[in-house]
């Protein structure tokens, strides 16, 4: 009798956990002081690869930073400033309401999001969403007990696939990103 108590206790765990584990993601991302996030990104569109590295500054649900070594892009709400380190432009313009990216769902932005069956597999939890009006399905992977993101994979448009890996995650408390120097880069402003 014991041991059934002891199996069902664990069964119970496991299925409360898998009912929070999109909640712990979305507790994880916004700790206070923010996170950031090396990230590995290989998207595959019309059979064309790219791949990319770079950091996610997080810094709250509507203000973060991703750069990598070809751009910066700072989505400050209802703005996003582009820095073009190749072709030295800054391009300012207004964030399209209700057109999520990549970003907003790893950030954790729920929005249009439906969350699917959440899956406790070997490694962790396993998250289907689906946003249907922008025919948009995805999974997200996320460590138990710390929602800690993993792995998100996305597609979109019948041809197009993003996969974003997190190799590593730590606090941002204290630190600061490095400075462009944008003195000499072209100025273009698509909010006017």
């Amino acid at each position: 009798m014991k041991y059934i108590i002891v199996i069902f206790g664990i069964y119970a765990q496991c299925i409360l956990a898998e009912n929070n584990a999109y909640q712990q993601f979305q507790e994880y991302m916004s700790i206070n002081g923010g996170r950031i996030l090396t990230i590995s990104i290989n998207q595959n569109q019309n059979g064309n690869r790219f791949h990319l590295n770079g950091t996610l500054y997080y810094f709250g649900d509507h203000y973060y930073t991703y750069d990598d070594q070809n751009q910066r892009i700072t989505y400050d709400y209802a703005e996003i400033t582009t820095i073009n380190k190749i072709t030295k432009q800054v391009i300012y313009d207004y964030n399209i309401v209700n057109e999520p990216n990549i970003l907003d769902i790893l950030t954790g932005q729920k929005s249009m999001m439906e969350i699917g069956e959440i899956i406790f597999e070997k490694n962790g939890f396993r998250i289907p969403f689906e946003i249907s009006s922008l025919d948009i399905s995805g999974i997200l992977w996320t460590t138990p007990d710390t929602g800690e993101p993993k792995k998100i994979k996305i597609k979109y448009l019948e041809d197009t696939e993003i996969q974003l890996s997190i190799i590593s995650s730590e606090l941002f408390r204290d630190k600061n990103i490095a400075k462009i120097n944008t003195a000499e880069y072209e100025i273009i402003n698509l909010r006017e």
